[in-house]
């Protein structure tokens, strides 16, 4: 709702201007019903209609109560366009997306356990530092980047041993009844780092195996198996939201893809003749059914995690660098799947695909438009493809261990410390307190948001190339805030 809100006030301000005015009568209206039959939503001004700029044409207006309002919200983002008759011959209001096609067998990415390099420090040294163990998401690293500076910091101070072995790998390594999972160790072709004092990280060995003090995830713990509800024995600490996107190489012509074509692209590979361009599977770069990137996205294209076609790439890092690979020749048939964290740095050599949901006007992409980086349609409910990062650890009476309630404590503050809050801006993600639509399930319904601590304001000045909404009051302190927004957070009036 900022965005309408900072549009009207926009268009309020050049009201005189001619190449706005719809009709030139003296007094065209008294309230915006008034205009309604010009179409296109305008305002009504000092007695004119103005054009709003809003779309699409029949965009959803008012409070929005569902994931289709949210969805189909009227909008000053760039609404692509992906024609699904056209494309993918799904024509009539009842046709659905065709049945998917298991892929041929693939060879799997090694997990047994790996030699031990002797050369490589230890990634646990009990007698030398404390360390917090991580496992899982290969999409966390950026975050605990950040974080790592504010442990060292701590007293006493940690570090993070981290190993990238995919969310559910992780999951299941904390919450399988086995508790002989509980143990991390080395992984063929997955290096474990440890993370310096600087934020840096270096390789490191597990060597014999390390106790688990925390399961990082993208997706929520049932995701990976409907079994490991969280009950009385586990915590699931969110972190910010990470938003997950599908990639072409900037060379391509491609911009927009539907749920139903990624359906058939991933679903069924070149199976069907109608997922082109992309009919190359070797040109799909993917993940696995470990990958939260990957079971967040099968949520949102209606696939099973475990039977995409494309081969599996064995990281986010790697999906980057081989898709940055491709050749201009094969650019076109190229796709990749990764979150904003690795694909935003990446903007010159690779290309985010708006997406269009089902049932959905247009197809957004996750900022208002390609060049910004506001994450806008992420916030309030255009784009679809989000969830929090998920920190999974074993709880005692509600508390976690002295190791994972260190690392938690950084992120789960209701107000954000200011490091971590502009780490998670600088980095891709979405802080909580920047959001306006919540879920409480993997690509669950939308609901309105309303975080206790506000800073909606600060993320949109302060994200690459930013700049704060024209609603943005900027203050010293509460006095400087309108009855309104009557809370200076940030160096921005905010409503609490």
């Amino acid at each position: 709702m900022r965005r309408l809100f900072t549009i009207a006030i926009v268009l309020a301000l050049f009201g005189a201007a001619c190449s706005f005015l719809l009709d030139h009568d003296k007094t065209q209206c008294a309230s915006d019903s008034d205009c309604a039959h010009f179409g296109g939503h305008p305002y009504c001004v000092s007695g004119a209609c103005i054009e709003s700029g809003l779309g699409p044409s029949d965009c959803f207006q008012g409070e929005p109560m569902g994931s289709s309002d949210f969805a189909n919200q009227c909008s000053a983002a760039t609404c692509g366009d992906f024609d699904n008759c056209m494309r993918i011959g799904l024509c009539g209001s009842n046709d659905t997306a065709p049945a998917t096609v298991a892929p041929p067998d693939a060879a799997a990415g090694s997990t047994v356990d790996a030699p031990t390099p002797p050369a490589m420090p230890p990634c646990v040294d009990p007698a030398s530092r404390n360390t917090v163990v991580l496992s899982g998401s290969t999409e966390a690293q950026p975050f605990l980047s950040v974080i790592a500076p504010l442990l060292a910091a701590e007293t006493p101070p940690y570090q993070i041993a981290y190993q990238p072995s995919g969310s559910c790998t992780g999951v299941d390594q904390m919450m399988d009844p086995n508790l002989s999972k509980r143990v991390v160790k080395d992984i063929v072709g997955k290096q474990a780092l440890l993370f310096n004092p600087d934020g840096t990280s270096q390789a490191c060995t597990f060597g014999s195996g390390a106790s688990l003090d925390v399961a990082v995830s993208d997706v929520f713990s049932t995701t990976c198996n409907s079994t490991f509800a969280l009950g009385s024995a586990f915590g699931d600490y969110h972190g910010p939201i990470e938003v997950m996107v599908m990639v072409v190489p900037a060379s391509s012509d491609q911009t927009t893809i539907s749920s139903e074509m990624a359906h058939v692209v991933f679903g069924a590979g070149n199976s069907y003749s109608n997922a082109a361009p992309w009919t190359d599977p070797s040109l799909y770069f993917v993940r696995n059914s470990s990958s939260g990137t990957q079971n967040m996205i099968s949520r949102a294209i209606n696939i099973n995690a475990a039977q995409w076609w494309g081969i599996d790439r064995g990281g986010t890092g790697a999906v980057v660098s081989g898709m940055e690979a491709v050749s201009p020749a094969q650019a076109e048939q190229a796709i990749g799947i990764v979150g904003t964290d690795f694909a935003d740095p990446e903007r010159s050599r690779l290309r985010i695909l708006a997406f269009k949901g089902p049932d959905q006007d247009c197809a957004y992409y996750p900022d208002s438009t390609l060049f910004t980086r506001d994450k806008q349609n992420v916030r309030d409910g255009h784009y679809a493809v989000w969830g929090p990062m998920h920190f999974i650890a074993t709880v005692n009476n509600g508390q976690p261990t002295a190791a994972a309630g260190a690392l938690i404590t950084k992120f789960t503050l209701t107000r954000p410390d200011q490091q971590v809050l502009d780490a998670i801006t600088t980095i891709g993600f979405v802080p909580d307190c920047a959001m306006t639509v919540s879920r409480t399930a993997e690509m669950g319904p939308l609901a309105t948001y309303s975080p206790d601590y506000q800073c909606g304001c600060y993320f949109e000045a302060n994200v690459t190339g930013g700049t704060a909404g024209s609603d943005c009051v900027a203050c010293g302190g509460p006095a400087d805030c309108p009855a309104a927004k009557p809370a200076c957070n940030n160096g921005y009036c905010e409503l609490q």
